[in-house]
This record gives C-alpha cells, sequence and structure tokens, in this order.
C-alpha cells in the first residue's frame, strides 16, 4: 500500500479545496479529500449517525462545498473506500481499522487543515496584489 507523505497531502489538499469545482477523478486526489473528512474523528470511538453527520457537515462547510457533495454522499464514499466501518444495524459508525487503500504519514493526522487554507489563501492574494503592482508600474 503506497504511504501518501504529509508534504504532498498538504500540497494536493490545498490545491484541490482551493480550485476543484467538482470531485477529482484521480483516485490519489479522491482518497485525500476523504481522509480529510476523518482527520476530526477520534480513532477508538464510535460515532452514532447523527454524530457522524454533524462531523461531516462542518468538513463540507468548510472545504467541501465546490465538490457538490452532501454529508449523505460523503458517508458512502468514505464507507465504500473503507475509511469508515457502519455496525450491521446502521446506527454506529467508527474509522475502519482495516483502512482505505492508501496509507497515510501519521504526520498527516496532526495537520490543521483550516491553517493550511487559510495560509494558501493568503499567498494567492499577496501574489495577486503583486501582479497588479506590476502591471499597474
Amino acid at each position: 500500500m503506497p504511504e501518501i507523505p504529509s508534504a504532498q497531502f498538504s500540497e494536493r489538499f490545498v490545491a484541490l479545496v482551493l480550485s476543484a469545482r467538482e470531485l477529482p477523478k484521480k483516485s490519489l486526489d479522491f482518497n485525500i479529500l476523504l481522509y480529510s473528512s476523518v482527520l476530526g474523528l477520534e480513532p477508538e470511538r464510535e460515532y452514532s449517525e447523527a454524530e457522524l453527520n454533524a462531523e461531516l457537515q462542518r468538513w463540507i462547510l468548510a472545504f467541501g462545498g465546490s465538490f457538490g457533495l452532501d454529508h449523505v454522499t460523503l458517508r458512502r464514499y468514505l464507507i465504500d473506500e473503507k475509511y469508515l466501518r457502519r455496525d450491521p444495524a446502521g446506527k454506529a459508525y467508527r474509522l475502519d481499522p482495516a483502512g482505505p487503500r492508501f496509507g497515510y504519514d501519521p504526520a498527516v493526522r496532526s495537520l490543521d487543515l483550516q491553517a493550511l487554507v487559510a495560509e494558501a489563501r493568503q499567498e494567492r492574494a499577496k501574489r495577486k496584489q503583486q501582479h497588479i503592482q506590476q502591471s499597474d508600474e
């Protein structure tokens, strides 16, 4: 199973969030998005459907708005790709210990995704301002 380094994860995640308008077709990018949506979940904790939905909706509001996803579709993808496991009754969810087909550098779990995106937005705004100043000269 290939392992995605923290730097690559950060770079691709930011690029996807800031510029994508639909779910990525590349498996790696799609899985980076999926993994980012469960980073806030506690590994050993069991979540009710309502709790999980609230977590997924928070992620969608913060990062997933441009992908046309709702929490139900995201939850299905997470189960299909083995990020989450649902109990037989369909009422409780937890991170799947078998895990997805991609491995992730353990440092990815400690990334501050909000800060990464905010920093990238600031950098883009700074470059845009510099470009405007250069074209005015």
